[in-house]
């Protein structure tokens, strides 16, 4: 949607422009015809003088109007290319993100059932273990960044996300086998307005990188709703009907929950502005950031808000979701 939108501006402006300068040159063409008319009924005694000028400066209004009508269609008709080329370039860009990753898991899938083979042949060597696990280790690595880089290519696609009514407890259930020691504590069952694939997509991107990266030994997921004080929710009310008064839309009093994600990791090195931007490396250890712009296209297609947080005692990510 948003690529048609690009060259659909392109050529409204396109259009506008042209309009409005042939709209110029064909008013300037009338004042001038006006002018010579009332030159000859006025019958002004340097008429021949004043009839060679006014030609004079109607084919200057047709040099200059052709001219500036022409650079104009020529630089709106170049600016609507360079963006049907942009898109192009962008789906093929797209096309090979989704490609490479969707052939890449066959043989990943195959290298990491060799090596758990090995390791249960070889499970009497302490040497060749070690060796394997690492393997296995990188195996799961590469295969999490194609996971990664096969989403990110589904968010520049701008695949639309399925939002229901999900239970916090579902998601929790989940993603327990891959993370049994994230301890969760419930203030109360909430059932957030989400996409249940892009929240446990969340969450995993989340937890992966405060245990490799933060090197995390501890992480404590805390859900709770955003209660808000009579004057806060006044306000809140206030501004929410304004805005849908002016969209159009029905009146609602939307209820979100906040859910933090805190560990006690070494926390954030760098500045906490660059999270979420892919391929900024704040450290030599940091990953490439795929992974956060994912989480935070995700939190903003949901409508919701993602804060980051770091200090002596670890990172914590704080997001708040709308809730039924």
């Amino acid at each position: 949607m948003g690529k048609i939108n690009r060259i659909s501006l392109s050529l409204f402006w396109l259009i506008l422009t042209v309009s409005l300068a042939i709209w110029w040159f064909t008013l300037g063409l009338r004042q001038t015809k006006t002018i010579s008319e009332l030159s000859l009924e006025l019958g002004e005694p340097n008429q021949y003088s004043s009839s060679g000028l006014l030609e004079k400066q109607s084919r200057m209004l047709w040099m200059e109007g052709t001219f500036f009508i022409s650079m104009l269609t020529l630089g709106g008709s170049v600016l609507i290319w360079f963006s049907y080329q942009d898109i192009k370039r962008n789906q093929l860009i797209q096309d090979f993100f989704s490609t490479v990753t969707h052939e890449m898991k066959t043989p990943l899938a195959g290298l990491r059932l060799q090596v758990e083979g090995l390791m249960e042949d070889l499970s009497g060597s302490k040497e060749y273990s070690n060796i394997l696990k690492r393997a296995l280790k990188e195996s799961d690595r590469i295969e999490s960044q194609m996971d990664k880089a096969f989403y990110l290519a589904s968010l520049m696609r701008s695949e639309t996300l399925f939002i229901e009514k999900v239970s916090i407890n579902s998601i929790k259930y989940s993603l327990q086998d891959t993370f049994p020691d994230v301890k969760w504590t419930l203030a109360q069952e909430s059932f957030l307005k989400v996409d249940k694939r892009a929240m446990e997509s969340i969450f995993s991107n989340l937890l992966e990188n405060a245990y490799k990266h933060g090197l995390a030994t501890k992480i404590h997921i805390n859900v709770e709703p955003i209660v808000l004080s009579k004057s806060d929710l006044g306000i809140y009310q206030e501004r929410t009907s304004l805005i849908n008064k002016y969209l159009g839309k029905k009146q609602s009093h939307e209820k979100h929950v906040k859910i933090s994600i805190k560990d006690n990791g070494r926390g954030f090195q760098g500045n906490l502005s660059h999270i979420g931007k892919p391929f900024i490396r704040s450290s030599s250890t940091s990953g490439s950031g795929i992974g956060l712009y994912i989480v935070k296209q995700l939190i903003s297609k949901m409508n919701g808000k993602i804060f980051f947080h770091s200090d002596t005692t670890g990172f914590e990510v704080r997001i708040e979701l709308p809730t039924f």
